[in-house]
């Protein structure tokens, strides 16, 4: 009985105290409609100001031939204002320039093996532009499965269509259960994220010992060449 009325008394006490700190915490102050206003109408001159400035930044770097930078604050832009299409747009524009900047061109034999490229960074836009044609007089034995489509390095690549061309990226780390690395359809224009880092390779999908004439131009961009 003793112990039950001093933890009853410890609970009254405790809610003495609860009540005493409520009591002495302030009630915060109705803001009125005019005070809210006041403080939109000062966000919205703070936002004009830091896009005015961040503006005249971009402009800044562009002109002193910097478009990276420049991109870099367009994308800050496009976080805060996400459905803005002129701020789309001018990344769009920053980044074709970016690209324009970074290409150099590179012939193709479509009958030689794997080409190297350059370098590539993970997620780095990568643009590869081919032109031309070429003829080519296919000699391979191939049995009642088709053509061989095993060994990238040496086989036609079976889900890149055949004659195509193809790059691979080579990581230099094992890959997971030593897997090869897969190769993927260029064709005609290829722009997107690089999807990992490593060096690039060209290649024409054709089968080994393969004679053909005619060359393909390729424009590259989002590549590192090697020094």
């Amino acid at each position: 009985m003793f112990a039950v009325a001093v933890a009853c008394g410890g609970t009254v006490a405790l809610l003495s105290e609860a009540r005493a700190q409520s009591a002495a915490r302030p009630k915060p102050r109705p803001v009125s409609t005019a005070e809210i206003k006041r403080l939109d109408a000062r966000m919205e001159t703070l936002r004009e100001s830091f896009f005015r400035d961040t503006s005249a930044l971009i402009k800044g770097y562009e002109e002193a031939g910097q478009p990276e930078r420049a991109k870099v604050l367009l994308e800050a832009l496009g976080r805060l204002d996400p459905k803005n299409d002129l701020i789309r747009q001018k990344l769009s524009d920053l980044q074709n320039a970016i690209l324009d900047g970074q290409e150099f061109e590179i012939e193709l034999d479509p009958a030689k093996p794997w080409q190297p490229l350059g370098s590539v960074a993970k997620d780095q836009v990568l643009r590869i532009r081919v032109s031309g044609e070429y003829t080519c007089k296919v000699d391979f034995t191939a049995s009642p499965d088709g053509i061989p489509s095993g060994n990238p390095a040496e086989d036609v690549v079976g889900h890149v269509p055949l004659g195509a061309v193809m790059a691979v990226i080579a990581s230099g780390v094992a890959e997971k259960d030593n897997k090869p690395p897969k190769p993927f359809a260029i064709g005609k224009e290829f722009e997107r994220p690089a999807g990992a880092e490593g060096m690039i390779f060209l290649k024409v999908n054709l089968p080994p010992k393969s004679e053909c004439t005619g060359k393909l131009t390729v424009l590259v961009s989002g590549v590192t060449r090697p020094q």
